[in-house]
């Protein structure tokens, strides 16, 4: 059975057919499947406030379909349950130090000709100074927004095979995204159209969708040093990688009651997200994921181009090519017991 867990490292959850740079198999993504998600995530539904049923919510968590549509994950695996929208905990080991604190983001880019391409980050937490992201630098380059997020992940762990490592899956819809609502602000012009750029939001609920794999992670290299997990003999990191994610873009009342917008709400279709793959090396924010075995946290980053549609395609170019940075914080949520390891970085109450 160990080795029969061991080969899922590399494993499709989900296989729906489609080819990542063909128009039509993108726009497949998002269909009747995935109508557009509006509202905050406290919302429930039917709901108790205004706005509509959508968003990251507790109502939406316990629907998920999981393996198979059964609600569960396969038999044998754990479920654990994460959140986005907290900093990355303190294990107290001073080698991990350095990814204390951290929390989950996207740097939203404006194409160098749309009415976007001057705008200026005024929100806190301002993105700079960061050396990752601005190197040598304690200014954002125009036509950046730094947006914070909220949301969960909900991955499945399977038994530690006999050389103590496990597979995570994350299944279609297990993973919900929801970047905040902000201004595009004052250094946009007006759009096309008459779009009011300047007070267009950055509001965007995201869901993946089928085509995702699961990805093997093994102990810390040395644990007395330190708790990160790793690809085992290749070097430390977590990687996992996301089919596809259905953007909801254009919330009518954004960050306080979002609604769908019958004339401006649209989704968009992400294509495959390598998380913390680090691929290619050093470009942007990437670099090879961060699981923490002690807290049971973990921190995954990418960039790469993203689409946006309707009006905030409009103000920063549909299909820029410019590449935003994501930066996923997931902790468990209090109460859950996450996966044990066999050394000193088991966490308390741990399961095997």
């Amino acid at each position: 059975m160990a080795n029969s867990k061991a080969g899922r490292s590399i494993i499709t959850v989900a296989v729906v057919g489609f080819m990542l740079m063909a128009a039509p198999a993108r726009a497949s993504r998002c269909g009747n499947q995935n109508p557009p998600r509006c509202g905050l995530d406290t919302q429930t539904d039917p709901p108790t406030q205004p706005g509509d049923t959508g968003g990251c919510t507790e109502a939406s968590l316990a629907s998920l379909p999981l393996f198979k549509g059964t609600g569960h994950c396969e038999p044998g695996d754990t479920e654990v349950i994460y959140d986005l929208g907290q900093a990355f905990p303190d294990n107290g080991i001073p080698a991990d130090h350095e990814v204390a604190g951290t929390e989950s983001f996207v740097i939203v880019r404006a194409g160098d000709n749309s009415p976007c391409a001057h705008m200026v980050d005024t929100v806190d937490p301002m993105p700079c100074p960061d050396p990752q992201l601005c190197p040598g630098s304690n200014t954002q380059p125009e036509g950046a927004i730094k947006v914070p997020i909220t949301g969960y992940i909900v991955g499945c762990w399977s038994p530690a095979d006999n050389q103590g490592c496990r597979t995570l899956a994350i299944y279609t819809k297990s993973f919900c995204l929801h970047a905040q609502h902000q201004l595009l602000g004052s250094g946009c012009s007006q759009g096309p159209g008459g779009v009011d750029c300047p007070n267009v939001s950055t509001e965007q609920i995201g869901i993946d969708v089928p085509g995702a794999k699961n990805r093997r992670l093994c102990p810390a290299a040395d644990p007395t040093t330190s708790c990160r997990g790793t690809h085992g003999n290749q070097g430390p990191g977590l990687r996992f990688w996301i089919g596809g994610v259905c953007s909801t873009n254009n919330c009518a009342n954004p960050g306080t009651a979002p609604t769908v917008d019958p004339t401006n709400t649209c989704d968009v279709a992400w294509g495959a997200t390598k998380l913390g793959y680090n691929t290619p090396p050093g470009h942007g924010l990437n670099q090879p994921g961060w699981y923490d075995w002690k807290t049971g946290a973990f921190k995954v980053d990418v960039s790469s181009p993203k689409p946006s549609c309707g009006p905030l395609g409009t103000c920063l170019g549909v299909h820029a090519g410019k590449s935003w940075d994501l930066q996923l914080v997931a902790v468990p949520r209090p109460g859950q017991a996450v996966p044990c390891v066999g050394d000193t970085c088991a966490a308390p109450g741990c399961f095997q």
